[in-house]
């Protein structure tokens, strides 16, 4: 029990739900679970009602959610399912709200992300931050005066359908050689098959089913010539990825985030260091793993309720 007020955050992908209290000095007490896409709005209940039964003084539910979200709405607007189902309007907030009696707010988890990082982290003394999400895709959150950039219809900053590979042969939701259908940790094991039907040299994954992006990164640094290769490649595109977003909004900092670059800094960081002076106008703002680690999310949810505060 945490004592004084407090709210509960909770960060919804697609196969885990993690959730906690938060004040405004951050989310404590954080938990995981399976996330129930089906039952997505009885768990969002059942989890705040949960920490309420503890005794925690809970004033409001922030969430953070993958997709689409329409904030106005409240409602997740496309929900992309670890099955490859899509759920449309699940309606987040008006369920809270009714259920328990408790205001709510939704928000994209890598704008929520952002805002976690320019609130509690290393974005504290810039402008301008940019959060990108290194996950089962990309996506990125930009925090411009303190306050999100969301776009005319909420949806801005999906960096990872930025074409990085002109004619690509992988896409990401229609989009040719987008960033993410090459870098994200769907997109290598695509990315690295392709490689495999070209490349006659040994390799370890050949015999992998099914492949996935962690199996590609231990397979180079054990030394695979094609997961080296592969990587390699997704070094330079993502630099050419980071410096279109650099270009673009000119922050102060680039934190990055997400499962594939907190666990595999020396390819993504270094790998983005190494070749972004090629890919920017002027010289390039400080590009790092985000101090958060994989708590940003539900910092984000914290700052949205608690930012003024601090």
């Amino acid at each position: 029990m945490t004592s004084g007020p407090t709210i509960a955050v909770v960060d919804v992908g697609s196969t885990s739900l993690r959730y906690g209290v938060a004040t405004s000095e951050g989310p404590c007490d954080v938990r995981t679970e399976a996330t129930r896409p089906r039952e997505l709005t009885d768990q969002l209940v059942d989890v705040a009602a949960r920490l309420q039964s503890e005794g925690n003084d809970i004033r409001h539910v922030s969430v953070s959610t993958t997709g689409l979200v329409d904030a106005e709405r409240g409602v997740i607007a496309e929900f992309d399912t670890a099955t490859g189902e899509t759920l449309h309007d699940v309606p987040v907030t008006s369920t809270i709200e009714r259920e328990l009696g408790l205001p709510a707010t939704v928000a994209n988890d890598c704008t929520v992300a952002a805002l976690g990082e320019a609130v509690f982290g290393a974005g504290q003394p810039h402008e301008t931050v940019v959060h990108v999400t290194f996950g089962t895709g990309i996506g990125a959150g930009v925090i411009v005066d303190g306050q999100p950039l969301r776009g005319e219809r909420g949806y801005a900053a999906e960096v990872g359908l930025i074409p990085i590979v002109a004619d690509g042969a992988l896409s990401s939701t229609g989009v040719r050689g987008a960033w993410e259908a090459y870098c994200s940790g769907r997109g290598i094991p695509q990315f690295v098959r392709r490689l495999l039907d070209s490349d006659d040299r040994e390799s370890t994954l050949r015999a992998k089913r099914p492949l996935t992006a962690p199996d590609v990164f231990a397979a180079a640094n054990d030394g695979d010539p094609v997961a080296q290769s592969c990587l390699d490649s997704v070094a330079q595109y993502n630099a050419a990825g980071i410096g279109a977003v650099v270009n673009t909004y000119d922050p102060g900092i680039v934190t990055l985030g997400g499962s594939v670059a907190l666990e595999n800094s020396e390819w993504i960081v270094d790998g983005i260091d190494e070749r972004l002076d090629d890919y920017v106008l002027a010289a390039p703002p400080d590009v790092r793993l985000t101090p958060l680690g994989t708590d940003i999310e539900l910092y984000g949810a914290a700052a949205a309720f608690f930012g003024d505060e601090r």
